[in-house]
């Protein structure tokens, strides 16, 4: 829809190339900016048949009084995308305007698009952070949001991936960059923040996380983006737990390697979970690590890392063979994809307990 001030800008621009009075009116036939300021919020019933018609009215002075408010001149209508969202009107005879007019429409035309998609693409920059707060925010989608994320086109599927890029100032681009992820990933599979003018937060979903990273490396290789660093947040898989990637992406930035630029949550996951105190992951930490060992199991784990690893001294203590225990142990392995005989993965096991024991304290 044709606003005040753009009508205003037609009118002002298009009257310094023509020497003849231009109105122009919203699809009501209501002027809304004129060179002759005296008929703006007037009615013009022809600029009316137009809108109505959807086609050009010539007006002169055989046909003049079937159009009162009207002056002899010709009458176009005004289309963006298909859509009629406004009539220029030119002053004159259709002598003098039969060529002039189809140039006047086609540039009037052309500055309303222009227009038109900077506010659309403004809009929906706008809405998208917006819908990017909620998801982020950790609380139940609202139906104003639900509304904006189906007029965006916007259909949720995981798994959801959050990267947090900071980007070097001498090649920041935040706009472009958000186009080229979308294009990169999809169109309709990246949705950015609000630009915090050192951070750049964007959601990906529907996306393979290892395709995610090799991506978005792609790109910025490609497109010559230098980054000073960027989190990848943890994968998670409903829209509940996007905000835990959101956290555990600001958790990659902050507590990754300082020579690393791009920084993994799920890489430096203990590293992280040990410089800050984050319930919601210390829970999804232990579930993973622990969540599908039994009691036995984990009575067997907790015995043999308090005995530092010591296959005599468990089996002792457990009152079992070597054997069984080694079996056990296995069995761990196998269901946790961590050897609690290797020093590494004992390590990340030890502190699930940790924090099992302390959820429970």
């Amino acid at each position: 829809m044709l606003t005040k001030r753009l009508a205003e800008e037609i009118v002002e621009q298009t009257m310094l190339r023509l020497t003849r009075n231009l109105n122009v009116m919203d699809t009501n036939g209501m002027i809304l900016a004129s060179g002759e300021r005296e008929r703006v919020d007037r009615i013009h019933e022809g600029a009316a048949h137009v809108a109505e018609t959807g086609k050009s009215l010539w007006i002169d002075n055989e046909n003049l009084a079937e159009w009162p408010g009207s002056k002899p001149g010709v009458n176009l209508p005004i289309h963006y995308k298909s859509r009629l969202v406004g009539i220029i009107g030119i002053t004159g005879s259709v002598e003098e305007l039969r060529d002039v007019a189809p140039l006047v429409q086609l540039t009037t035309e052309m500055m309303v698009h222009q227009s038109l998609l900077t506010s659309e693409s403004e809009w929906k920059r706008t809405a998208g952070e917006l819908v990017f707060k909620e998801l982020i925010s950790g609380n139940p989608i609202s139906g104003v949001t639900l509304d904006r994320m189906k007029m965006l086109s916007i259909s949720l599927e995981g798994p959801f991936t959050v990267l947090i890029v900071h980007q070097n100032e001498a090649t920041r681009t935040p706009n472009h960059l958000t186009d080229w992820l979308a294009e990169a990933m999809g169109i309709r599979t990246v949705l950015s923040g609000a630009d915090c003018g050192h951070a750049m937060p964007f959601l990906i979903w529907g996306v393979d996380r290892e395709l995610v990273k090799k991506r978005v490396e792609h790109v910025c290789k490609q497109k010559g983006v230098s980054l000073l660093k960027m989190g990848i947040g943890k994968t998670v898989f409903v829209e509940e737990d996007i905000v835990l990637g959101y956290e555990s992406a600001c958790h990659a930035i902050q507590f990754g390697m300082i020579n690393e630029i791009i920084n993994d949550f799920e890489t430096i996951e203990m590293r992280a979970l040990m410089g800050a105190y984050q319930q919601p992951l210390h829970t999804q930490y232990v579930e993973r690590i622990l969540g599908h060992l039994d009691e036995n199991l984990i009575a067997t784990l907790q015995a043999y890392l308090e005995h530092e690893l010591h296959a005599q001294n468990t089996s002792n203590e457990l009152r079992i063979h070597r054997h069984t225990l080694s079996y056990r142990l296995k069995r761990i392995a196998d269901i946790t994809g961590l050897d609690p005989t290797r020093f590494s993965s004992a390590v990340q096991l030890f502190y699930a307990l940790l924090l099992k024991e302390g959820a429970q304290t």
